[in-house]
């Protein structure tokens, strides 16, 4: 009789478990927590909002002289959530996060990027424009484990200065 309870009580929990997703849990996203920090000398006058990004990183050195920023092209797997705020009112260094709420991804290394811009936080703006501030690092992304495969997790301590101005 305890035989059958168990097997019963067994198969309504993987059944509980299909029925509500993955009896483990959903894998949390790829992303990157920190804060922005304005460099020496950079200032946010003229400036209207604060725009976080994030690409997967190439095996090539980021080049401050021909910097190569995420583009309008990229979608799912390639592209996390991001992070834009008016400036008005903000104070730095300011918090920031971006990725995923769920999910895996493929790509263990990312580069995050993080500019202050002229345009309204309405306006698209996939990258730095000439003359304004950004700054960049790179973000190696936890192993999901053998459970999903791939990379998924918010990263902490992820942080940027705005310490370089786009050509």
């Amino acid at each position: 009789m305890a035989y059958r309870r168990s097997v019963v009580v067994l198969a309504m929990a993987a059944l509980g478990g299909v029925l509500a997703g993955c009896p483990m849990g959903d894998p949390e996203g790829p992303g990157a927590r920190g804060v922005v920090s304005l460099g020496e000398g950079v200032s946010t006058s003229e400036r209207k909002t604060l725009r976080v990004r994030a690409v997967p990183a190439s095996d090539t050195p980021f080049d401050p002289d021909n910097p190569q920023f995420p583009g309008p092209d990229l979608d799912g797997d390639d592209r996390w959530l991001t992070h834009e705020v008016s400036l008005e009112g903000l104070s730095f260094p300011q918090p920031y996060e971006i990725g995923a709420v769920l999910g895996i991804t493929d790509h263990e290394r990312w580069r995050v990027f993080a500019w202050l811009s002229a345009d309204e936080i309405e306006e698209q703006s996939d990258a730095p424009r000439s003359g304004e501030p950004y700054g960049t690092t790179t973000v190696d992304i936890d192993s999901c484990g053998l459970s999903y495969g791939g990379y998924c997790t918010v990263t902490e301590g992820v942080d940027v200065t705005l310490d370089q101005t786009a050509p």
